[in-house]
């Protein structure tokens, strides 16, 4: 029997499935992270293996017996960094084809099971991805520096922002200075200072801190409200960018949406989709149907010509 592998890999975790070459997922399991920008090329390193290894002892079968591994990778943009990971499977003696992803395309191949429509992904960071007819394009997606609106990343820093500035007297009073501190075990609002240049406060700690904004804006905090309506904003203008370089003004397209924020945060996404559907009133929008460790299996036996 052959066999194949679909990653979807991220800064926190790695979702995984073992498929074979009848259109079959057979096994799944949850590894560490491996985004190699974040957890080092080495770490990300040992994640593949690990993930090679445990199918193959656990389901007794070679290195030589697996026809692909599809992989999508946050970060994974530019063909350096794909040939960084395919580099990194022939320091592991693993031959089979390498396929390697945005995580972007494998989510919205999975999520609406097939490899044509927009995906808006607002967890951590963000970014919109639409394919049609085998042209991709991106909006946003360019790391926390650059980019990432709408996001818990951005949401979770202009609360900090917006604290010290209410505290400054610049702005007027929130109820996210209480919830910040307290979510954060500090003793008053300048210690947020030392909380923001802790060398172990990073991106996923800053993103915790939407909920501080989630939380006040359900109790009506003007200055909460507006931050998450910016959020909305900078999710509607990339979905938009994407939608106008891939559809006239009247033809229909399917969205679909991932993320923590998107997902899980009432406002932001009831307010995302009506807003959109002002924008494009022809957009169809789905629920995700499969997870992206399934979109990359799905982009692997596309290639294959293997039905599922």
């Amino acid at each position: 029997m052959k066999y194949c592998i679909g990653v979807d890999g991220g800064g926190t975790k790695t979702l995984t499935y073992l498929g074979d070459m009848a259109g079959n997922i057979l096994d799944s399991c949850v590894f560490g992270p491996s985004n190699y920008y974040s957890s080092g090329l080495e770490n990300t390193k040992d994640v593949f293996e690990s993930i090679v290894n445990y199918y193959c002892l656990k389901h007794q079968f070679d290195y030589s017996d697996l026809t692909f591994i599809s992989l999508g990778l946050a970060g994974v943009d530019r063909e350096m960094d794909k040939q960084v990971i395919r580099d990194v499977f022939v320091e592991l003696n693993i031959t089979c084809d390498i396929l390697v992803f945005n995580d972007a395309r494998t989510a919205l191949v999975g999520a609406l099971e097939k490899d044509e429509g927009v995906i808006i992904v607002s967890g951590t960071g963000s970014i919109a991805t639409g394919i049609r007819d085998n042209r991709l394009v991106r909006a946003g997606g360019w790391g926390h520096i650059l980019a990432d609106e709408g996001s818990g990343y951005d949401i979770g820093m202009k609360t900090l922002i917006t604290i010290m500035k209410s505290y400054d007297g610049r702005l007027s009073p929130t109820l996210m200075t209480e919830k910040a501190i307290e979510f954060l075990e500090l003793d008053g609002v300048e210690d947020i200072i030392g909380f923001v240049h802790d060398p172990n406060t990073d991106k996923k700690k800053i993103a915790e801190l939407s909920i501080v904004a989630v939380q006040a804006a359900k109790e009506k905090d003007a200055l909460a409200l507006a931050i998450l309506d910016e959020s909305v904003e900078a999710l509607l203008q990339m979905v938009n960018a994407v939608i106008r370089k891939l559809y006239s003004a009247d033809e229909s397209a399917e969205l679909t949406y991932i993320g923590g924020i998107i997902t899980n945060v009432g406002y932001i996404r009831d307010k995302f989709i009506l807003e959109i559907k002002k924008l494009h009133p022809n957009l169809t929008i789905k629920k995700p149907a499969q997870d992206g460790a399934v979109g990359a299996l799905y982009l692997g036996w596309n290639k294959y010509g293997v039905s599922y």
